[in-house]
């Protein structure tokens, strides 16, 4: 018995001796029996330069190395976003007006003027609700455009393949990306080229070859005032009697909202950012509470403040929460809010077919000094959206 005891010791001392836990062989082999689906996971083979062990060597000392790189990556990225967006010297976001050209005249002839848009985009997608809303889809030529900013020269967007029945369009309106579209539109005042920003949407007269308005508040107004020509039975989205009404909620929206977690997302400043998330939360209260008092924003009837705030509401869960901070949870928190947004959609189900994962997503793949990372979270269809509301 004392050689067992003695035998036993030795074991338990060796296997102590390589790292292992003191106890017996009869007892390691019941806690492996039970134990045997581990929670950890053998790590895979190491690559070159991967996993060098830099932070657990002890060289470079940590309390050096790590203020380096954080010193490093701060204005890198500082200095990205500076070129990305303008600032102010607190480190605020300045959304500058890139109105160029713009001849808003009103329209006229069907067939004759052709959007540029691209579905990600809020603004955008505020004029392509509109288009559906007033039923205009077969009386303006809609170019939809491709986030690719590796592929685009200037800016984001890029033209599709051209459709077959596209003869009669020039050949700048609709090979290679935006930028072409503006250098050909300003061919005459500009000959070597169109110096700006190639933004969207973008509206243009295919007869004359010029731009009519780059700006998405003054194409709606154009859109409406058009669908008003085309006899009864359509929206009006702005109606003369709510005019004011409607500029002024349109102001005081994108100045706490629709504008504020760009605010929020591209702040460089914690001061900046604090002062930005809390006009997101005073504007999500704000409209939460009006909600609960209307079935609309404006006037008690469905208008064009609906349909911008609609395009600013099904992005925020999944694109401007995350990738721009936005504070304020989720949508389905405000009840009003979500009461709404299933109200528009059962009234006006045009408004459901929109690409929510594409135009959320994009903001992962495109704005990567956001996103280092490249990782794109899940993202809900529409309807998915929807429901969870």
């Amino acid at each position: 018995m004392n050689m067992r005891i003695v035998f036993l010791l030795t074991l338990c001392f060796a296997r102590k001796t390589r790292g292992y836990r003191i106890a017996t062989p009869i007892i390691n082999r019941s806690l492996k029996a039970k134990n045997s689906g581990s929670l950890y996971e053998k790590p895979p083979p190491k690559k070159l330069f991967q996993n060098l062990g830099i932070l657990t060597s002890g060289f470079p000392p940590q309390q050096l190395l790590v203020p380096v790189v954080k010193f490093f990556t701060f204005n890198v990225w500082k200095l990205m976003m500076q070129e990305l967006v303008t600032h102010d010297s607190d480190g605020r976001f300045i959304r500058e007006s890139f109105e160029v050209g713009n001849n808003p005249q009103p329209l006229t002839l069907d067939g004759r003027y052709r959007l540029y848009l691209g579905g990600p985009c809020p603004w955008c997608h505020r004029v392509s609700s509109t288009l559906a809303l007033l039923k205009l889809k077969d009386a303006i030529k809609v170019t939809n455009l491709i986030d690719d900013a590796e592929k685009a020269s200037k800016g984001g967007w890029i033209l599709p393949p051209p459709p077959p029945d596209s003869d009669d369009i020039q050949e700048e309106l609709k090979v290679g990306d935006l930028s072409s579209v503006y250098n050909f539109c300003y061919r005459e005042v500009a000959p070597d080229g169109y110096k700006g920003r190639a933004t969207a949407p973008l509206l243009i007269d295919e007869t004359s070859g010029k731009i009519v308005s780059n700006e998405s508040n003054e194409i709606m107004v154009l859109l409406n005032d058009f669908a008003r020509t085309k006899g009864e039975g359509r929206i009006d989205l702005r109606p003369q009697s709510l005019e004011d009404e409607i500029n002024g909620a349109t102001k005081h929206w994108f100045d706490l909202l629709w504008n504020g977690v760009y605010k929020c997302g591209f702040a460089t400043s914690q001061k900046a950012y604090d002062e930005a998330a809390a006009g997101v939360l005073t504007g999500l209260e704000e409209m939460n509470n009006s909600l609960g008092e209307t079935p609309f924003l404006v006037g008690g009837v469905l208008t064009e403040v609906d349909v911008k705030a609609f395009s600013w509401v099904v992005r925020h869960d999944h694109a401007y929460s995350v990738i721009f901070k936005s504070p304020g949870g989720r949508i389905a928190q405000y009840k009003n809010i979500a009461s709404w947004v299933k109200r528009l959609v059962e009234l006006y189900p045009d408004l459901e077919e929109f690409d929510l994962p594409d135009a959320c997503g994009s903001y992962f793949r495109q704005l990567f000094m956001l996103n280092f990372g490249r990782v794109v979270p899940y993202m809900p269809t529409m309807r998915e959206f929807i429901s969870g509301l």
